[in-house]
């Protein structure tokens, strides 16, 4: 649905959707290779963080490419002076001149609507394969294979609520904003800062460690010779 909101074809959405799919799969054998020689634990995060900000930057790809590489994408719109490219794709799509000799449109890379969706679509696939992959080592690696039963029922129930609450919460925005962007940022957002809280996890267990150790050493040095 958002891909015909941003003015592509339903072909093209599909197309996204089984790329979303394929990069994923492929990204779960490179992720595997690389958990065994890389700390899990900060390669699980910074993945996390990756597919939060390629999830809230979703219709945002093609402005951005398209000022990083000094594109000026008004002249395809129909209206010049109207609101910015991400919310104008069909008015760009429909006033870009087809060369009836190829049959191909005439717009450059980008600032073609299309491009920025495959850009999405292959980051969000490849860092979302960590999820899946590595939460289980994870939470084995953290909590051991005592805690490990408990951690990933209560890892599940609250991924369970989130998956509830989070489609209604989208569709309310979409309502209200007529847009996506909204709430692809809102849970792309949750996404990014669920790896940021992740990382002074090791810091953190390490201090435990250390008070943990502290009175078993007072308790050896007061032990009578």
């Amino acid at each position: 649905d958002n891909a015909r909101q941003t003015g592509l074809t339903g072909g093209q959405g599909s197309f996204l959707v089984g790329l979303i799919g394929i990069s994923n799969t492929v990204a779960r054998l490179l992720l595997g290779i690389a958990s065994q020689k890389l700390h899990r634990l900060y390669l699980y995060n910074t993945c996390l963080v990756i597919c939060g900000l390629a999830m809230a930057l979703t219709n945002f790809f093609q402005p951005i490419s398209a000022a990083m590489f000094s594109y000026d994408c008004t002249q395809f719109l129909t209206n010049p002076t109207s609101s910015p490219a991400f919310n104008s794709t069909a008015e760009m799509l429909s006033a870009v001149d087809v060369n009836n000799s190829t049959g191909l449109l005439s717009l450059p890379w980008a600032c073609d609507p299309y491009v920025g969706q495959l850009m999405y679509a292959i980051l969000y696939g490849v860092t979302s394969a960590a999820y899946v992959l590595l939460t289980t080592l994870v939470l084995a690696d953290l909590l051991g294979a005592d805690k490990f039963t408990n951690a990933f029922g209560l890892l599940l129930l609250f991924q369970g609520v989130a998956t509830f609450i989070g489609p209604p919460i989208v569709g309310f925005m979409f309502d209200a904003f007529g847009t996506y962007n909204e709430g692809f940022i809102l849970m792309g957002s949750m996404i990014s800062l669920s790896g940021l809280m992740l990382y002074p996890v090791p810091c953190i267990m390490t201090m435990l460690a250390t008070k943990d150790k502290q009175p078993e050493e007072m308790e050896l040095l007061e032990e009578p010779s």
